[in-house]
């Protein structure tokens, strides 16, 4: 074998792709705050599992905290954060089945609200994510907090149904609960004052 031509250029060093990379940190981070909360994992676990270095975490992010809440803008892509008040969301939240990563966003909140630093991270999320765009589609008085007891009522029903499997929620008769939740929805996002009847009170 003849020797590399020392006038020769060296070869390239492969470029790093740093979206590429903090991407697969937040996909790594996601699988595993869902998993384990936000106490429950640590930063080398998730650069690990990300296969890159941990000072990567850093750099990229900052701290756990900021890490946690850009993880947390991907839950919005399997699980829309404004509830759905259609005139079939009450069959929608009771009936149908959930995709398999359906429930992240949920799981990282059950799982993290021992934190406080994470649950200021998750209450200023939904708020932002739902309430607030929620709270635009409403009409009539108390709007902000109309959103957010239907955004309650929304993510107890997935809590009830999907992750404790409770039996009223998940056999065959939850179809019949189903006219009781849509008056339950119609209650809430209409607008009720002492000179008026409910309305829709989703405005445009």
């Amino acid at each position: 074998m003849s020797p590399r031509n020392p006038a020769s250029p060296a070869p390239p060093a492969r470029r790093r792709d740093s979206a590429a990379t903090k991407e697969a940190l937040k996909h790594a981070a996601l699988e595993a705050f869902t998993r384990s909360g936000y106490d429950g994992v640590g930063l080398r676990q998730i650069a690990t599992a990300a296969g890159v270095d941990p000072r990567l975490v850093g750099r990229y992010f900052g701290s756990k905290a900021e890490l946690f809440a850009e993880t947390l803008e991907l839950t919005t892509e399997s699980q829309p954060m404004v509830p759905p008040i259609t005139q079939d969301a009450a069959a929608e939240l009771l009936t149908r089945p959930r995709a398999e990563d359906y429930l992240n966003g949920y799981l990282m909140t059950i799982r993290s609200t021992s934190n406080p630093e994470a649950t200021a991270i998750l209450r200023e999320f939904i708020e932002r994510n739902g309430a607030e765009p929620l709270a635009a589609r409403l009409t009539g008085p108390h709007r902000d907090a109309r959103a957010a007891l239907l955004i309650a009522i929304n993510m107890g029903i997935l809590l009830m149904r999907d992750i404790l499997g409770t039996t009223a929620l998940t056999n065959e008769q939850a179809k019949e609960l189903v006219p009781y939740l849509e008056a339950a929805f119609k209650a809430v996002a209409g607008s009720r004052d002492e000179d008026a009847e409910p309305d829709t009170g989703l405005g445009g």
